[in-house]
């Protein structure tokens, strides 16, 4: 079956919706989050952490495995979008 955008449907992706608790954070004098992802999807900036690539992340869950202020959220939800 064809989806809107003409293309074959393949089901609904899954989506992983990251966050990071600014205020609960501490940022680069811990860094764990960025030297432990497999993806980069964390950088470290002006002595804070950014998510820099939030579509690398797989869901391997090493980041909130070492955060020690559980600063990070990590959810997936299912996309209405078409799968292409």
């Amino acid at each position: 079956m064809l989806n809107p955008c003409g293309k074959l449907n393949i089901g609904c992706k899954t989506m992983i919706i990251l966050k990071l608790d600014k205020k609960d954070c501490e940022g680069a004098t811990c860094g764990k989050c960025a030297y432990v992802c497999p993806n980069n999807v964390f950088t470290i900036e002006k002595d804070e952490i950014i998510i820099t690539s939030p579509n690398y992340c797989k869901f391997c869950k090493e980041c909130l495995e070492v955060c020690p202020t559980a600063a990070i959220n990590i959810k997936t939800t299912k996309s209405s979008i078409c799968g292409y």
